[in-house]
């Protein structure tokens, strides 16, 4: 089935035992009702917890005019639509594995615009973009979301503690496992690629 806010909600309801059920976030229930005092706000929350790698996305703006506090040499605009910048890309270590990682900050300017400080000439930022279309979350990101849905819903919902603790305990695991099996896709270090004949005899 394709993944919608629904459907997440529905997984989110579904980890919290069968009664729990909607057909649509917009119906007039109780279930309904507390998804989405809580939904979009779990959803980005959970976005700056982790580089997702779906979420990631990257720029590098032209420095602002304006002088920057005296500690820092250039100014920045805040990407936009931005959740969290991790980082600053080190051309010398992209990987960012090997030296120390570059400064920056936040801050904001005369006009009171979110800024980026930093005494990099031309950054590329690494961030976390706000992500709302569901279609473009993955297998790992859905099922930590409907966990930690399920995780702040429990209470309210089925005023139940034996409910909320076990499904709080679950939701933990859950975005735990979700995050390492995202961190690990990929490959960022060069493998050994002598083969396991020749591996065997040095």
């Amino acid at each position: 089935m394709a993944v919608s806010d629904v459907q997440i909600a529905k997984l989110a309801l579904q980890h919290l035992g069968d009664r729990f059920a909607i057909e649509s976030l917009t119906e007039a229930s109780t279930e309904a009702e507390q998804i989405n005092l809580v939904y979009e706000n779990v959803r980005d929350s959970l976005l700056r917890e982790h580089p997702w790698k779906f979420a990631l996305r990257y720029t590098s703006p032209a420095a602002l005019s304006g002088t920057p506090p005296a500690q820092w040499g250039y100014m920045y605009t805040y990407p936009s639509g931005a959740l969290r910048v991790w980082r600053i890309i080190n051309p010398l270590d992209p990987r960012g594995n090997l030296l120390p990682p570059l400064k920056w900050t936040i801050g904001r300017n005369a006009s009171n615009a979110k800024v980026i400080l930093t005494d990099e000439e031309e950054p590329e930022f690494e961030y976390t973009a706000q992500v709302t279309d569901v279609t473009e979350f993955d297998a790992n990101f859905v099922m930590a979301f409907s966990w930690r849905l399920a995780e702040i819903v429990a209470r309210p919902l089925t005023m139940d503690e034996n409910i909320t603790e076990r499904v709080r305990r679950e939701s933990i695991i859950q975005i735990g496992q979700a995050k390492q099996n995202d961190s690990n896709e990929g490959v960022t270090e060069e493998q050994n690629r002598d083969p396991d004949w020749l591996r065997s005899r040095l």
